[in-house]
């Protein structure tokens, strides 16, 4: 009885895993990839743009074809912070300022990009 509820809650904490609690379409687009050079900063120091690499390998995104997309950082400094893709111009990524600058990212950060909108905290 007692391993019936162990087991029960073990499978019941699976339901929950994740760093988010959404559940993901299987079907959803997403591509993963790694910084190679970062952007040219703005008058202020703002960097929103970089150069990334598709892990695995592929050929590069079509002129704009991530406009829109979720950019989350799966490593380095800015760890678990998401951007909007502004636009892209092959493997040249650029995000929106609305997410703030990339500032803190570095060569070889890993991200993963998905066609699903950044989640933002209501306005009041």
């Amino acid at each position: 009885m007692l391993a019936c509820a162990a087991l029960a809650a073990c499978l019941q904490g699976a339901a929950l895993a994740g760093h988010d609690l959404i559940e993901v379409d299987p079907a959803l687009k997403r591509h993963a990839g790694q910084v190679t050079a970062l952007g040219e900063p703005d008058g202020e120091g703002r960097i929103y743009s970089f150069r990334a690499r598709r892990l695995p390998a592929a050929p590069d995104f079509a002129a704009n074809e991530l406009r829109g997309w979720r950019l989350t950082m799966l490593a380095g400094q800015r760890f678990a912070q998401a951007f909007e893709v502004q636009g892209n111009m092959g493997l040249q990524i650029t995000v929106g300022t609305l997410d703030g600058p990339l500032n803190g990212i570095a060569v070889n950060d890993v991200f993963v990009l998905e066609n699903i909108a950044v989640e933002r905290a209501a306005r009041q």
